[in-house]
């Protein structure tokens, strides 16, 4: 007996087709979405917008800030990349120093953090990338904690990295830093994320300030 496979019309195909493109947007949908809420605005003044969102295995909050820079973005750029001079206006930086340099969009840097006492100093070393286009710039920090040795001096944090993203709007600048770290400070969560609301609120309006 010979059993007859059916084969699917092409209206069929093409109602099946529709169904997986569907289900596939409204997938994408729900994460873009469930993104968007993650974040929450924990702070707003002098035109500063700083949010926190929870972070998976992390006791402590990634955060993102956000302000308009009266600056062209190409100023801002070179303000965010000369790590030297980070202690003037970033909030708690002690120092900032360039490790190694392959070219213009390549860097690994140090920064030293600024610890109240009688808590050791910290410190972070990132590989820093630049991604530059005609309307907006990012630069990427990512953890690189063990690119040289610690010191006794400092405890090396494992966990920092994040993001500047630079967007042009007219002969304006929209600077925006998102940023997650854990200095491994021996104090209740609920003490470090209130410095990681406070903390980049200030740094952005020092960067305002020194590039007025």
């Amino acid at each position: 007996m010979v059993v007859l496979k059916s084969v699917p019309d092409k209206t069929t195909c093409d109602l099946a087709i529709y169904l997986i493109y569907f289900l596939l947007f409204l997938s994408c949908s729900n994460v873009i979405a469930s993104e968007q809420e993650d974040w929450n605005l924990r702070i707003q003044q002098d035109g500063i917008k700083v949010y926190t969102k929870k972070v998976a295995d992390s006791r402590i909050d990634a955060f993102k800030a956000t302000t308009m820079i009266s600056a062209e973005y190409e100023k801002v750029k070179e303000v965010i990349l000369d790590y030297p001079n980070y202690p003037k206006w970033y909030q708690d930086y002690k120092a900032g120093e360039i490790l190694e340099q392959t070219n213009q969009d390549q860097i690994v840097v140090r920064f030293i953090i600024n610890a109240p006492f009688p808590i050791k100093d910290r410190d972070s070393v990132n590989r820093v990338s630049v991604q530059q286009t005609d309307e907006h710039i990012k630069v990427i920090l990512e953890s690189a904690p063990t690119f040289i040795p610690h010191n006794n001096k400092q405890i090396r944090m494992t966990v920092s990295s994040g993001r500047w993203t630079l967007e042009k709007e007219d002969n304006q600048t929209r600077v925006t830093l998102e940023y997650h770290a854990d200095p491994e400070i021996p104090v209740p969560s609920w003490v470090s994320n209130r410095y990681v609301v406070q903390g980049p609120a200030k740094s952005l309006s020092n960067l305002k300030k020194r590039l007025k």
